[in-house]
């Protein structure tokens, strides 16, 4: 869908709800597309259009049931904004047509992106923040074991057919079109030794739970000694692992901004283990998800040609199958 029938379509949403607007700007087109919404005020909101197809109402519902249960325990997350009737979303039309598009907004949340930064940071800089984000998590992970989940929750899970099964959630890796019979021969015999490694970690709700899931720099948001995390659309169920594993992946060396991967990481696990002492083998899980993240990055990038990251691919393929020696799964 073009820009100028996703503003039309944000320019009809923001009416369902009690702003008098000032400026509505396209701030960020991804996968969903992001407006900053500038009231009179003086507030100023985030309103997403999501995609289509990729989550119901009740799934949208709950990751708001779930950004509440962590501001609720202190953590610094995007607040929804209730339309005028109550709702946390609104389902919106395009002009002249029956396609529509479920809308969302939440308080805009200041900060400068992790990601931004990183590459001129000092090596203290970078520790002190990771030990920061470690305990962030940690204390993610925290109130999600303390939380009740609600009877009618609903959000995708990333167990082990979520990432390796027939139809796992971010695509069939071990297929990709861009790799060669022999990488893809290797991808599949890497998937069949990770189902086994990955079906005897734990499920207890110590271990595995509702995670961020996307938790890379750029969704991290620094403000002064603060750090607050953003966009949860891929939130789930899955392993705390694997939240520690995105959170520094993007730090390896073959990443676009690959840097600091050893303070990073030392500093993300001491910061973890400071808030949740005693769970050394939720670390222990990291180098196996840390090459799950690689692996379902190669599919992500295939089935989004528009995203232009088409070149990354071999990189993906080679980083793939040097982690899966390294940890043994090939």
């Amino acid at each position: 869908m073009n820009q100028d029938a996703l503003f039309k379509l944000a320019e009809e949403a923001i009416k369902h709800w009690d702003i008098e607007v000032k400026s509505l700007n396209l701030h960020l087109q991804s996968e969903n597309t992001v407006f900053k919404v500038e009231g009179l005020d003086g507030n100023t909101y985030v309103l997403r259009i999501h995609r289509k197809g990729y989550h119901d109402l009740d799934e949208l519902n709950s990751e708001h049931m779930w950004t509440s249960c962590l501001s609720n325990a202190g953590l610094l997350v995007p607040e929804a904004v209730v339309t005028r009737r109550g709702d946390a979303y609104k389902s919106v039309s395009f002009l002249n047509s029956d396609e529509y598009r479920y809308v969302g907004l939440v308080k805009w949340i200041e900060g400068t992106i992790l990601n931004d930064l990183i590459l001129d940071l000092e090596e203290k800089d970078v520790s002190d923040l990771y030990e920061s984000l470690g305990k962030v998590i940690a204390k993610f992970h925290k109130a999600t074991i303390a939380w009740e989940e609600p009877k009618d929750f609903k959000r995708h899970s990333f167990d082990v057919d979520g990432f390796l099964g027939d139809q796992p959630f971010w695509g069939r890796f071990w297929e990709a079109q861009n790799a060669t019979a022999s990488e893809r021969e290797k991808l599949a015999l890497i998937r069949n030794n990770m189902i086994e490694t990955m079906s005897e970690f734990p499920k207890d709700i110590n271990s595995f739970g509702m995670i961020h899931a996307d938790l890379h720099s750029q969704n991290v948001l620094i403000q002064g000694k603060n750090l607050s995390v953003i966009d949860f659309d891929d939130a789930g169920f899955g392993w705390y692992g694997f939240d520690l594993a995105v959170a520094v992946w993007d730090r390896l060396d073959f990443t676009a901004t690959g840097c600091h991967f050893d303070t990073a990481y030392e500093s993300l696990i001491k910061g973890y283990l400071e808030e949740r002492p005693n769970y050394e083998d939720i670390i222990g899980t990291i180098p196996t998800f840390l090459l799950m993240r690689t692996m379902m990055i190669i599919r992500w990038i295939e089935d989004r040609p528009e995203a232009g990251y088409q070149a990354f691919i071999p990189v993906l393929i080679k980083a793939s199958i040097d982690q899966a020696k390294k940890v043994k799964l090939l």
